[in-house]
C-alpha cells in the first residue's frame, strides 16, 4: 500500500534512500532535517515527491486537526 515516510530530525543520504526507493511502497518522504542532493537526486528519478526541513510543529498541527 502506497505510504509516506517522515523522517524527525534526521538527514537522509543516498544510501538511507535508496532503501526507502527499495520498499516500492513510498509516494513521498517527509523530514524534519535535510535531504542530501544525491538522495534528492534518487527520489526524483524514482518518481518520489520529498520535503525537507519541515518543522516538527506542522506535524503536532495536523495531528490536532485530525482528532478535532
Amino acid at each position: 500500500m502506497p505510504h509516506i515516510e517522515i523522517k524527525t530530525k534526521k538527514n537522509i543520504y543516498p544510501g538511507e534512500a535508496q532503501t526507502i526507493i527499495d520498499k516500492k511502497t513510498v509516494v513521498a518522504v517527509i523530514t524534519t532535517g535535510t535531504i542530501s542532493l544525491s538522495a534528492k537526486k534518487l527520489f526524483d528519478k524514482a518518481g518520489i515527491a520529498w520535503a525537507e526541513n519541515v518543522p516538527e510543529s506542522e506535524f503536532r498541527e495536523s495531528e490536532a486537526k485530525e482528532e478535532g
